[in-house]
């Protein structure tokens, strides 16, 4: 009896102490009222994804996971209903029941947490849920990374060989500068600075672009799947008038000359799902922009005639590019500029492995610096910071 009163004791201070700390937030002005038990987490996911400036490739991604993994499995559970075992046990249920990778799910969860964070800016919940959920993305990363595989210089050239006239510069924009497939498809002649040696790369073609309003049964179901329109855009995670200049190998510039000399361009102006410019490539009628359907149709008939048999795809070209440059001594940090990744980390973790000799080029540096050898040959400013010391 004494333990049952001890308890009721203990739930009775509890909601003393929360009524007061209710008064206090409210006098200080900092109370928020939980409307989360009010508001389904599918209605605010919803509200989440229609909130801010994002390309529509990423609001597609985020409603395929509300469509896949969110509604299905949470329904109509309201937003402040959720527990972090909840999400626990939503995070088992993707990889055990569905089949998903951890990082799969991993990156699902990250969405969601983004979700809740909303939530807690607009006041539907005081606090986020996901604070308690331990997930190690870097850990999943390292566990589900797959060694990068490249093509030999040979594989490059054959395949290019076989290509038709003008998409044969796409093959060397990739492998000797270090473009997306949409980025290289998107090049117009206005990005190239010949006498600086650089490219800039400001935009990609992306098939996330705005389709009309469908009216029927099938046109509703192509605007939920990868039929979307083709577009030409920005850089995804850049603001408009912000791109990274890429050095132009000299060989390469010659190639683009003699490529406009051959081709001509294909001009483009102001429109829906367009930017405007002179672009390099076209659709085989000069009609259209390049299409990543064309280019896949290209390459795999390319590498067939070639006699390749292993797969290889047109990203392995960059994949090329990177390690060239990583396995010479090009600094992580200039590589991560040129390849446009927002942080040097992904750099090193994906291409960490082709600079195995990176810690020996350092030893045999540092070495040269202090042996007495090579004293009379150090910078001026260097030897003087060495006396100070």
């Amino acid at each position: 009896m004494g333990g049952q009163r001890e308890k009721s004791f203990g739930k009775k201070g509890q909601a003393d102490a929360f009524a007061t700390k209710v008064e206090r937030d409210k006098d200080l002005g900092t109370y928020i009222a939980p409307t989360g038990l009010l508001h389904p987490l599918v209605a605010v996911y919803r509200e989440f994804i229609t909130s801010g400036d994002r390309v529509n490739g990423t609001r597609y991604q985020y409603e395929t996971s509300l469509r896949l993994h969110v509604e299905p499995y949470f329904g109509g559970t309201a937003i402040g209903a959720v527990r972090p075992k909840d999400l626990q046990a939503w995070l088992k249920w993707m990889v055990e029941e569905c089949g998903y990778k951890e990082s799969t799910a991993i990156n699902r969860y990250e969405t969601l947490a983004g979700v809740f964070s909303f939530a807690v800016a607009n006041e539907y919940i005081t606090k986020n849920p996901c604070r308690h959920v331990r997930t190690s993305r870097r850990r999943v990363k390292r566990k589900a990374k797959k060694t990068i595989r490249l093509p030999m210089l040979e594989e490059i050239e054959a395949i290019e060989g076989r290509l038709p006239g003008p998409y044969k510069l796409l093959v060397w924009l990739m492998a000797g500068c270090g473009l997306r497939i949409g980025e290289a498809c998107a090049v117009t002649i206005q990005q190239f600075d010949f006498e600086a040696g650089l490219i800039y790369v400001d935009r990609q073609v992306t098939q996330d672009g705005e389709n009309e309003e469908p009216r029927t049964a099938v046109q509703k179901a192509i605007t939920k799947g990868r039929g979307r329109a083709h577009c030409i855009r920005h850089l995804k995670w850049r603001d408009l008038d912000e791109g990274r200049a890429v050095p132009l190998p000299p060989s390469i510039a010659a190639n683009v000359r003699e490529y406009v000399r051959l081709y001509g361009t294909f001009h483009v102006g102001e429109a829906v799902n367009r930017l405007p410019g002179d672009y390099l490539f076209s659709n085989v009628g000069r009609t259209n922009i390049l299409m990543y359907s064309l280019v896949d149709r290209l390459w795999r008939k390319a590498k067939q005639d070639a006699g390749i048999t292993r797969t290889i795809t047109p990203h392995w070209l960059r994949h090329f590019f990177a390690s060239a440059g990583l396995s010479k001594g090009v600094p992580v940090t200039d590589m991560a500029e040129w390849l446009g990744h927002r942080d040097p980390r992904i750099t090193h973790e994906t291409y960490a492995h082709v600079m195995p000799d990176a810690p020996g080029r350092l030893r045999a540096l540092m070495d040269s610096i202090f042996t007495r050898e090579t004293e009379l040959s150090l910078p001026l400013e260097f030897e003087a910071v060495v006396q100070a010391a």
